[in-house]
């Protein structure tokens, strides 16, 4: 009787050892499943945290084009007024040099006027009256200040009155030019 529980022990033996063997395996299994678990949470956490800061740069980046698209609005309304302020101005200083223009002309023929009147009334009454020289062209005086030349005569001085108005003009036109200047006495 003794073969036959010594291989009824041998068989339980070999099934337990069989048995533990699967135990251990399904355990690695179980482990290995886990791990797995493990890592794909922690990709997922990973992805969720990466599709956020997108979401967020995303969100950001719209912000950043509103508020350039709003710059250039406003850009380019206050390029159109600054076109605006400068034809504006550039018409104001033509117009302004026109009146320089026609001033300068009016004195130009006044002086050759005062020339011409003062040597007719010289000239004695039996005499035949000269005719007047060939002028040089005359220079239009730049508007920058520069030393007068030792032949140039003295300027007229005109009376009180047409001092104050011309001053007065002057700094009319400047004004409607936009420039300032100093209101007293020169």
């Amino acid at each position: 009787m003794t073969a036959p529980a010594t291989s009824s022990l041998d068989s339980r033996r070999e099934k337990s050892t069989a048995a533990d063997t699967a135990a251990e395996k399904a355990q690695a299994g179980v482990t290995e499943l886990d791990q797995r678990l493990k890592a794909n949470a922690d990709l997922v956490q990973q992805q969720t945290q990466a599709l956020k800061n997108a979401e967020a740069e995303t969100i950001r980046l719209k912000r950043v084009l509103k508020n350039a698209d709003k710059e250039r609005t406003k850009l380019t309304r206050d390029r159109k007024k600054a076109v605006a302020k400068a034809e504006k101005a550039k018409a104001r200083a033509q117009a302004a040099e026109a009146r320089y223009d026609k001033v300068l002309l009016c004195e130009l023929v006044r002086r050759e006027k005062d020339r011409l009147r003062g040597s007719t009334a010289s000239s004695a009454p039996g005499k035949e009256i000269e005719p007047a020289p060939e002028l040089a062209p005359v220079a239009v005086p730049s508007r920058r200040r520069t030393a007068r030349a030792a032949s140039d005569p003295a300027p007229e001085q005109p009376d009180p009155a047409t001092a104050t108005a011309t001053r007065t003009a002057a700094r009319r036109t400047a004004a409607n030019a936009g420039v300032r200047t100093p209101r007293g006495r020169r």
